[in-house]
């Protein structure tokens, strides 16, 4: 199964991001746990990566922690990330401009970034983070949770009321399976290619 990930015309306002993210639109604490716990498979990850590291994307520093810079174009994202980890460096930008020289990053990393660029720019996003960095990784929902397809199957469901309960049905359905799951770690043209509607 396909998953359709929507693009909303607000997404390359940077003021849109500054009140967008499950904390800031009032997800139920429990989607939040979830989350929290499908984010450890990225975490082990990132806690491999060596040398000069670059979140690209970083938002809110959800996983600033194991990076060195973190870049993001909202000015809302980037002040919430200095509070939660005021040590850390971060540089408002583009990830399709980044101010940065070739290759001075030895890995970069994105986490649900690229759902949120126009589509006829992804690539150049991509391009552009593997121009500053050795190596690059571009994580989307699919490569850590089954959440997503779950999600797909139950979107077009009938009855208007159950739209209600799909959050907490599809944590019910997901949390046995994302247990089993395994980090997928995939090249760049193929997460492109998933994210093709």
């Amino acid at each position: 199964m396909k998953v359709k990930y929507g693009w909303y015309l607000e997404y390359p306002n940077p003021s849109y991001w500054k009140n967008r993210t499950p904390l800031y639109i009032g997800m139920p604490k429990f989607f939040l746990l979830y989350q929290d716990l499908d984010d450890k498979k990225l975490r082990v990850f990132f806690k491999k990566l060596r040398g000069k590291v670059l979140d690209a994307g970083c938002g809110d520093g959800r996983f600033i922690e194991y990076a060195d810079v973190g870049v993001d174009f909202s000015r809302g994202m980037l002040t919430r990330a200095k509070k939660r980890h005021p040590y850390k460096d971060y540089i408002r930008a583009s990830i399709l401009q980044l101010p940065f020289k070739d290759k001075v990053f030895s890995s970069a990393f994105t986490v649900d970034v690229l759902l949120h660029i126009p589509s006829d720019k992804r690539e150049q996003a991509i391009k552009e983070i593997g121009r500053v960095s050795a190596s690059s990784y571009h994580f989307i929902g699919e490569h850590r949770s089954c959440m997503p397809i779950i999600l797909e199957l139950l979107r077009n469901f009938p009855f208007k009321w159950f739209k209600v309960i799909i959050p907490y049905i599809t944590v019910f359905l997901a949390f046995p399976l994302d247990r089993l799951k395994q980090l997928e770690i995939e090249p760049a043209y193929k997460t492109l290619k998933r994210l093709l509607i």
